[in-house]
């Protein structure tokens, strides 16, 4: 029986960047997967010739002043993985307007104060606010890492954002229904209404892509979780593949002390980080009176929408906007019920990655990635082939001709994110990120942490990142290791 320091069971981002940091500090870690290869919802695969990723457009935080690009530094791997820097970070096409989202937030400023001048003051005084509270939470974020953290340092303003909606904070800047929808145009992102998803989570999100930058890393995001996996094994640290974890047994004091896997091979440790399923690590993996408290987190703060995603690969042209968000309505709040799932008229999101890499494409070839949001309960009776060919034909209305093009076709339900990932129901963003929600509350486990996008920071690929880097910090400082990233 082997014995480590730490043990991180799941390779998300969220455990692979708390790997990747505990490695670096000179923690012996093992990272343990059920699959054959790391990432998780970073996962891309390949249909003849064509590359694709599961579920992701883009994310920010990779550049050398982001939490993944430190991270990539510190195991020294920064170099063997390229980005792609995405410009415009986002193009939204609304009735009557089409409007890029700039990477740079002052240029996307002057389209918007052109469109809205009426609205120019609340526009400056909603962007002024948001970075405000943007560069507050990254000083809070990073005394959490570091170990430092004090509650003082959270302040009203983050206090404030937290517990109040986003249509809520969007109403107190601007007035006109169309600037509102353009301001919302990336709740889809974490699966929730304006009236729904926390005004910090919204903002956070927003502000990091023009902050950190939008971009995807060159051959698609499987390089990225493989090239992290290399770093932190070069450091010393270890990962098993293809063999998923049983049990986390605890001792008579309810402390981790060892795991089991499938395989019937088992690891001492002194600290647990799972990166799993929340529902699955406190149900299925310890159990007993664990079980309720996964339960009751399940009904009091609900998992996260999911997706329906068909893989498109087509011969010739995709246009020149690879991340497209469709909106047939200014009502964004009606993009979320449950009668316009899987509708004609729903949103739609769109990747074309292969327009600014096309290492991920035969030649004169486009993958398309379409994104729809729908209820975990979708798919299980779901003719996934009939349901792709009438999301295609919504998607053409942006993108002509995609069915007589087709080369390669595919789908993914709910269930199929569910049987891939592990996640709860297809769960995209692990928690609800509602107004109100600060954190899973302590379940008892002195050793045990939840990295990932159901732990504190979840919703999205750079706060599950955040995560896994929170509960690393946490674990440093009780070794009295210090870390600054």
């Amino acid at each position: 029986m082997k014995d480590f320091d730490v043990v991180v069971i799941g390779s998300g981002i969220g455990g692979l960047i708390s790997a990747g940091i505990l490695t670096a500090k000179g923690l012996k870690t093992l990272v343990v997967e059920r699959h054959s290869t790391p990432g998780g919802y970073l996962a891309s695969f390949k249909r003849n010739g064509f590359v694709f990723d599961a579920a992701l457009d883009c994310i920010s935080g990779v550049s050398p002043g982001g939490l993944i690009g430190k991270v990539l530094e510190l195991l020294n791997v920064s170099k063997e993985v390229e980005f792609i820097k995405i410009d415009p970070i986002r193009v939204s096409i609304f009735p009557d307007i089409e409007i890029a989202v700039d990477a740079d937030v002052n240029t996307y400023l002057g389209k918007l104060t052109a469109l809205f001048p009426a609205e120019t003051a609340a526009i400056r005084s909603f962007f002024k606010r948001s970075d405000k509270v943007y560069g507050e939470l990254q000083s809070v974020i990073k005394t959490i890492i570091s170990g430092n953290f004090v509650l003082d340092k959270i302040t009203p303003d983050i206090v404030n954002l937290m517990n109040v909606s986003y249509k809520d904070f969007l109403s107190g800047h601007v007035a006109d229904y169309r600037l509102k929808a353009v301001l919302a145009d990336r709740c889809p992102f974490i699966g929730l209404p304006p009236s729904n998803v926390s005004a910090l989570s919204m903002v956070s999100m927003i502000m990091s892509y023009f902050k950190l930058g939008a971009c995807r890393p060159a051959g698609g995001f499987q390089k990225l979780a493989d090239v992290l996996t290399a770093g932190m094994r070069k450091m010393g640290g270890e990962a098993v593949f293809g063999n998923g974890v049983k049990r986390i047994l605890l001792d008579a004091h309810d402390s981790c002390k060892r795991i089991t896997c499938d395989n019937g091979e088992e690891y001492t440790t002194r600290y647990v980080i799972s990166n799993a399923d929340f529902y699955h690590t406190f149900v299925d993996l310890i159990g007993g009176k664990y079980a309720s408290f996964a339960n009751e987190m399940m009904v009091n703060t609900g998992s996260s929408t999911s997706f329906f995603l068909v893989y498109a690969g087509i011969k010739g042209d995709a246009g020149k906007r690879s991340s497209i968000g469709y909106y047939p309505s200014y009502d964004m709040e009606s993009f979320f019920l449950p009668d316009k799932i899987l509708n004609e008229d729903s949103t739609l999101g769109i990747t074309i990655a292969s327009i600014e890499d096309k290492s991920r494409v035969p030649k004169d070839c486009n993958t398309i990635v379409i994104h729809e949001m729908v209820d975990v309960s979708v798919g299980k009776h779901m003719d996934k082939s009939e349901q792709a060919m009438l999301t295609i034909k919504k998607a053409e209305k942006i993108i002509p001709a995609i069915k007589d093009r087709l080369v390669v076709l595919d789908a993914a339900t709910p269930q199929t994110l569910q049987r891939y990932t592990g996640n709860y129901h297809g769960a995209a963003f692990g928690w609800r990120q509602t107004p109100g929600f600060r954190r899973v509350r302590k379940h008892g486990i002195s050793n045990l942490y939840i990295a990932g996008h159901w732990g504190y920071l979840g919703g999205g690929v750079l706060a599950a990142a955040y995560s896994g880097a929170e509960v690393a910090g946490e674990i440093l400082a009780k070794e009295g290791i210090k870390i600054d990233l």
